[in-house]
């Protein structure tokens, strides 16, 4: 490889493997319907703001609970298996969730989804660790979440139509994408790394972590993160609908409803137009640098919803989060492979989930309470969310171990069976 290679070489670079991911990861995410319109769907069968907080905030203990199960299944049996299980048993909850209208029923289906859904997410992150070189890492989770993205921008958009027409192919859908996913895994991902029983035990992984200062400073800088974005899928989405804007657009006209999809689908355009020529930029600075300006920018732009003015500063927010989102996540994600020794993998990426995931649980269910008694201190507690994030980073995230290098080279050749 030249010593500044373009963008497309670096691409071409990347194993076959990879491609198989890419693929199943756009398929899966373009079929996301269920989860960003769940606070809607709910709140149209008159539950409560809490009960509706309870509810989606199931699905984060469900991720929560599966990140350090999923975590050690995919260093102890491989991250195909774990990706091929956590697959299928999601498409078959989110599937049963159409028929649930008790909230109890309802709450459980959550969980059960939630769980089967992070089950597979730190296999995925691992199995990118074990494939990709170290100087290709950043373009690899880029391009990740490239695919991601690009299917939740269409995804997203179709379910708002879909969401005022026919819940029974939102879910229908969701469920049909994620067992594609398991598909393609089953038949044409490798293993990854695998490691005996002895390597994969959790103590040792745990012993490690209570000791790296690097981890717990991302930890809890995600969390922060994971608590502004759990406001996407439920109070942003209320204060959307709830200011009644409609819009016109090339002869369609667009209810509140189709409104807040195209936000969240404008997220998702810009991570495809902008986000891997970004790295591009944000490679020649220091990780946690970019990092901590991107949390700023996330926390902030969901701060401006602070001001009820109209469409214009909604994508104005929009775009300062996503702007953030595109600094800061594919940044983690090659920091915590490259901290984590190459048998702990699997588990350091699992309980870096968890950290999200308890912001998935505790997320709505503080958001929707905070919306309904006052918005205000929603938004504003948003931006400072973000600012405490980069603070910690920034001032605790070099300690524990060195700055994280290069990944070892020898490990991606060792996973290609």
């Amino acid at each position: 490889m030249p010593p500044n290679p373009s963008l497309a070489t670096e691409l071409r670079a990347l194993p076959r493997a990879f491609w198989v991911l890419f693929a199943g990861i756009f398929i899966n995410r373009f079929g996301t319907f269920v989860y960003p319109f769940l606070t809607i769907l709910l709140h149209r069968r008159g539950f409560s703001y809490a009960a509706i907080g309870l509810a989606v905030g199931c699905f984060g203990l469900g991720n929560a609970l599966a990140s350090f199960a999923g975590g050690w299944f995919a260093d102890r049996f491989g991250r195909r298996n774990s990706i091929v299980l956590g697959a299928f048993t999601n498409a078959t909850f989110i599937f049963m969730l159409y028929w649930a209208h008790s909230l109890p029923l309802i709450m459980l289906l959550v969980t059960l989804a939630g769980f089967a859904g992070g089950f597979f997410h730190p296999a995925s992150g691992a199995l990118v660790a074990d494939l990709v070189p170290a100087r290709l890492q950043l373009r690899a989770y880029s391009a990740l979440r490239l695919a991601g993205n690009a299917g939740f921008a269409f995804g997203t958009a179709t379910g708002g139509f879909l969401v005022s027409r026919s819940t029974f192919w939102l879910f229908a859908g969701d469920a049909l994408t994620t067992a594609c996913y398991g598909a393609l895994a089953l038949f044409l991902l490798p293993h990854g790394l695998r490691h005996t029983s002895e390597q994969a035990r959790w103590r040792d992984a745990l012993l490690r972590l209570r000791r790296d200062g690097q981890f717990w400073a991302l930890g809890f800088a995600q969390f922060c993160a994971a608590l502004v974005f759990n406001q996407f899928a439920s109070s942003y989405s209320l204060e959307v609908i709830g200011r009644g804007l409609a819009l016109n657009l090339f002869g369609f006209h667009l209810a509140a409803e189709q409104i807040f999809g195209v936000l969240i689908g404008w997220n998702g355009v810009m991570i495809v137009l902008c986000e891997l020529p970004l790295t591009r930029v944000t490679q020649r600075f220091p990780p946690r640098l970019v990092m901590c300006l991107g949390y700023l920018l996330i926390g902030g732009g969901f701060a401006l919803n602070a001001a009820r003015a109209g469409l214009g500063l909604l994508f104005l927010g929009m775009t300062l989060f996503t702007l953030g989102e595109m600094l800061a996540i594919p940044m983690s994600s090659v920091w915590i492979a490259r901290i984590a020794p190459p048998s702990m993998r699997g588990r350091y990426i699992g309980a870096l989930a968890t950290t999200w995931a308890v912001g998935n649980v505790l997320g709505p269910q503080i958001g929707l309470q905070i919306y309904g008694a006052y918005p205000l201190l929603l938004w504003m507690s948003c931006g400072g969310l973000g600012l405490a994030a980069a603070l910690t980073l920034w001032r605790f995230g070099n300690s524990g171990h060195s700055e994280p290098k290069g990944s070892p080279e020898p490990a991606a050749a060792s996973a290609l069976n």
